[in-house]
Order: structure tokens, then sequence, then C-alpha cells
């Protein structure tokens, strides 16, 4: 015999007090109301439970609620398991359990919960709130602080507390002793399509004014969330979206993290671009109902593609949020309006031709601009890949560098100060992923571990170098596996206003030096039918434009933005790495500077002629 039937036949009969008292359950005649009060809205008013004493359970005709003694512990007050077990089947008496005891201390205490004070809603009313939905969360004072109750069914569970005053001090919430809290607000939801998930009390009050009823915060904090997702479980599959609305820090992209991890594609994340401040609370203070409809209804529209037009009016082209990305070659950025937020490029060239070098170029360039740069790598070694992007950075300069001899030659390491300023320059705007180091292979694993670190992260550029390196030989291989990879790169971007660069190879019909087309990407060609623009990097191979300076030619051959498709001439830095423009009037190329060094201009610009060394 299982733990839970020990329970069950040792109780027996003596359940249906033990839970009718506590629950509180009426009596009509021979049956009980029902206290799912979730598919009872009219109360039950014509009773339709009753105590089946074989089954030693209440039983609902109308709703089908079971609850026996250990339902009654677990699922309406809110014990674990572990509890539960240790605790009936150790004592005699159900009375004498600590279990027991712990929640007559709570319905004492609960007595003294009385009316809220005038105080406390003066208090409230800072917040934000009004008196309506004080009296729907049925808010209530305690020793003189805000009483906040939290419900399983109809049962009261817990309460929070809260000194009605800007600085209560810490804790700012303390518990009512005796108190076991679920999920705040879970009295005022109903089962449907979806729930919003927020972090705190007064945040789940503002969500629900603004007309969002299916709210609910997790009370215990984004720190318990293991334990009271587990106690909640049953609950959340009741939805088929999560709406998670976290505060700006640390504890909020945590909690984004877990919903994430646990709940897969249910769990929808708001954009946190839209954020001013940190919580949903001091949004809606500062800026209004508007402010808090077009952060939640950012979880709907970059995951569904759902615009609801009467709720997030169209503003015009121009308010598209997100960052703008530089090249560092004005010609091409002013062609493209720099990489948009929401777009993918392709940039294809053949092999030791000047992608990666214009790859890095664009990293740097996207870094120095105050981006985050999320960088997947499949076949470099990962630390000469940081190398050559700080080379790009500080290489103009020797006295940056350390010389490191390594067997037979030597390589440039940056100097420790140098290295310091470095990390300091790209803190918090860099991470590389490395193919080499990882066990992801099939697509699915790749784009859901992408969207993991988009959605947490909030990424402004993802840059994925290259594809055949990325995917496994049979993936790329594949064209129908091509076009899967592509498109939902596309959706990436779109859905979370990042952009996400593509490198690729040309086919086997393209031939060193020639200016490339779109047909000659290697591949599919939903490749280049889904991407939003097209560079090519082609490297100079004509000694007489070598020895003028001319490196390489960079062209844009799809925009699809605008019309222009420019064609530059480039001179390769030897000493950075960089790929500089080359004015055709001037026939000068224009250098310019990183702000890693705070003594340095940021965008200084040095005009050379290209055939003399930097």
């Amino acid at each position: 015999m299982d733990k839970i039937s020990q329970i069950k036949e040792k109780f027996n009969n003596e359940a249906e007090s033990i839970i009718a008292n506590g629950l509180g359950l009426a009596k009509k005649g021979k049956k009980y109301h029902c206290p799912n009060t979730f598919a009872h809205k009219n109360g039950d008013r014509d009773p339709s439970m009753s105590w089946d004493p074989k089954a030693q359970q209440f039983y609902c005709f109308g709703c089908g609620m079971k609850v026996d003694i250990y339902g009654y512990y677990r699922e309406h007050l809110n014990y674990t398991h572990q509890e539960i077990v240790s605790e009936l089947l150790s004592e005699d008496d159900y009375k004498d359990t600590s279990i027991q005891k712990n929640r007559d201390k709570f319905t004492d205490e609960v007595k003294k919960v009385q009316p809220i004070t005038k105080e406390c809603i003066d208090y409230i009313r800072l917040r934000g709130i009004n008196e309506d939905t004080i009296k729907r969360f049925n808010l209530g004072t305690y020793k003189g602080e805000i009483a906040f109750p939290y419900y399983r069914y109809e049962t009261v569970i817990g309460y929070k507390t809260r000194k009605p005053k800007k600085n209560p001090g810490k804790p700012k919430m303390k518990n009512i002793t005796g108190s076991k809290p679920y999920l705040y607000n879970i009295q005022n939801t109903s089962p449907g399509m979806e729930l919003v998930i927020c972090e705190g009390e007064f945040d789940a009050m503002i969500i629900s004014q603004c007309g969002y009823e299916n709210v609910v915060s997790v009370g215990a904090g984004a720190n318990s969330l293991p334990t009271l997702v587990e106690q909640a479980g049953e609950f959340l599959n009741k939805f088929e979206s999560l709406i998670i609305v976290s505060d700006n820090d640390e504890a909020g992209s945590n909690m984004d993290r877990y919903f994430i991890e646990k709940f897969k594609e249910k769990a929808k994340l708001i954009d946190k671009k839209l954020y001013k401040r940190k919580d949903i609370n001091e949004e809606y203070i500062l800026y209004g109902k508007e402010k808090i409809v077009e952060i939640i209804e950012s979880a709907r529209f970059k995951i569904e593609g759902r615009w609801d037009l009467d709720k997030k009016p169209y503003e015009g082209i121009d308010t598209q949020s997100g960052k703008y990305v530089p090249t560092g070659l004005p010609s091409i950025d002013y062609a493209l309006n720099d990489l948009v937020p929401g777009f993918t490029t392709l940039i294809t060239g053949r092999s030791n031709g000047g992608k990666s070098t214009f790859v890095r170029q664009v990293i740097v360039n996207a870094i120095d601009k105050g981006n985050k740069v999320y960088l997947m790598n499949g076949e470099e070694n990962k630390n000469k890949v940081v190398n050559k992007l700080y080379q790009c950075v500080i290489g103009r300069d020797k006295g940056n560098y350390d010389s490191v001899k390594i067997n037979k030659r030597y390589k440039k390491e940056p100097k420790p100060n140098v290295l310091k300023k470095l990390r300091e320059w790209h803190k918090e705007k860099l991470v590389l992923f490395n193919k080499g180091d990882s066990k992801l292979k099939t697509i699915d694993e790749l784009i859901n571990m992408l969207e993991l670190e988009i959605k947490i992260n909030n990424y402004n550029l993802i840059v994925i170098d290259n594809l055949m390196s990325i995917l496994s030989v049979k993936a790329a291989e594949k064209y129908e596996q091509q076009a899967d990879f592509m498109q939902r790169l596309h959706d990436l971007a779109d859905n979370y206003n990042t952009h996400i660069v593509l490198v690729l190879h040309p086919n086997k019909t393209y031939r060193k030096g020639q200016s490339m087309d779109m047909e000659q990407i290697s591949g599919t060609s939903d490749l280049y039918n889904k991407a939003d623009n097209i560079i090519s990097v082609v490297r100079e191979y004509e000694e007489e434009k070598i020895n003028l300076g001319v490196n390489g030619e960079i062209s844009v051959i799809k925009n699809r933005d605008f019309d222009d498709l420019p064609k530059v001439d480039v001179h390769f830095d030897k000493d950075t790495g960089l790929l500089l423009e080359i004015d055709e009037e001037t026939n000068q190329a224009v250098g310019y500077s990183f702000n890693w060094d705070k003594s340095i201009p940021n965008g200084f610009q040095i005009a050379t002629d290209v055939d003399c060394p930097f």
C-alpha cells in the first residue's frame, strides 16, 4: 500500500469532518457547496458535492472535483508531499501534527486582519492603484500593515504584509505566522488561453487594473520558483501561454530563464527594451496604462505575429524599437541605413576572401556603439577569434601589444593594462558560442539555444560564421533543412527586433575575383530569397590595383528597404585587420578608432592615401 493510501485508510471517514471544517464547507441537507470557485462562478448555490465513504473523499457531481485527506493538505492548504506523509503517518491525532498546528496558528492570526485602513489605502493609491482594484484583491490591514491574501481555490492559505510607506525596511514583505504562500491572485483567474505571471503583488494589481484579469505573481519571489512551480504545475498547465512580465534586473532575467527552460515555447517573454524603469508598477506610475499594454502585448506580438491594432495602434515606420548597427563602411551603411533591427543579412565570399575580416569589423563597430553581440563561431579557434577582434580595436598602436613567441613565429598579445580596458569596453556586450565545444547538433537544438539567448539577454546583433560549419554536414547539404534554418533565423530577427548575420560560401559557378550575384550563393534559393540584405566580399587579385592600395571590393547585392546597391573598393589595413572604404574622388581611405580607451576621441578619423602605409 502506498503512502497516500495509508493516510486515507488511517483517517477513514474522520476525513469528512477534518476537510469540511478546514475548508469551511457549507452543508445543505446531505450535500456540501463545492469550493471550486473556478468551476462554480455562482458559488454552487445548489450544492453538488457529497462525501463518498467508500472512496474516502468528497466528490462534486457538477465539476468533478475530488478532495480526500491528502488532497486537502496538498491542494487546498499548500503543504508539500513530504510534509503531509511524514506528519500524518507519524501522529495518531491529526491535531498533534505540526502542519495542523501551523494551520491553527494561521487561523488565529487571520482573525486579527481588519478591513483596510485609510492610511494603507492612501499609500496604495500612490502606487497608482484604485479602490476598485483594492476591493477586487480583498486587501486588509494587519497590525497597521497592508495585508495581501493568498488563496488556493476559496481558502486563504497565507497573508503577506508590508508597511504602508515608500521605504518599509527589510524585508519589505513579511508572512503572517503559519502562511503557506502560493501564486498571488489565483482566486481572480479563469483557465483559458493565457496567464500573465509577474513578480510582485503591486505589479499583479496594476496589470489587472489595466485589463488583464488573468494575472498572478510569484509572491514567494523569483528565487523560489522551482518549489512554487511544482506546487502550481497542474494550474499552470491549464493555460496555452504564459506571459512572463518580470522585473528589469538580474532576478527578472533569472525568472525569464527559468520559465523558458521549464515551459519552452509556452512561455512568452515581454520585450524589455520597452522598459524605462525597473518594474511594471514604476512604468505605470510614470507612463500610464498605455505603456503597460504595450509591454504585455510585445510578448504576444513577437512570438505569435499577433498585432491588435486597437491595443497597439500604428504609429509610423520610424518607431521601430531596437538598435541600428553600422558596418564601418560609409557607403554601405548609408545604402542599408545600417543593419536594421528585425532584418537578416547574408555575407558571402570565397575562403580567404575577406568575409571573416568584414564580419569582425561589423562586430567591433556594433560593440563600440553600445550593442550587445552574440557570435556563433563554427570553424576558428575561439581564442584566435577574440585576439583578432582585439587587433581591430587597438592594432594601430604597436605599444598596445607584447610580442609572444610561439614555436618559430611571434604573435601579438594585448598588454595587461590594455587587456583590462578592452574587457571593460566589451563588458556585457560580447558572448561567443563555439560550435566545436558544444554538443548541440540539430537545427532544433541550435535554434532553441539561440532563441533562449536572445530572449534572456536581448542581443542586438547575432553573427553566425558560417552556415556550413554551424550545421551538421548532413543538414547543411539538404536544401530543405537550409530553407528551414533560414526561415527560423528570419523569424527570430523579426520577433525579437535583433539583426542576424549569416556568413555563406559561394557555389562552384563563382570564380575568384569576379563580382558576385545572388544565384552564386551556395545552397538553396531560399537563403537569398528570405534574406533582407546580401553583401558580397571579393578579394582583389589584379597586381595593378593591389599596387594602388585596392585590396578588395564590397558590394550590396540585395537591399530590402532601398534601391541602393553600392559597390566600393576597400583597402586592407594590416595593423588593425579592418577594411577601409576608398573614396573614388580623393583616392583616400578613412581610418577610424574605437572608444576602448577613454583618452581616444570616439570616431576619430584619419584620411590617408591608400598606397601609403598607416
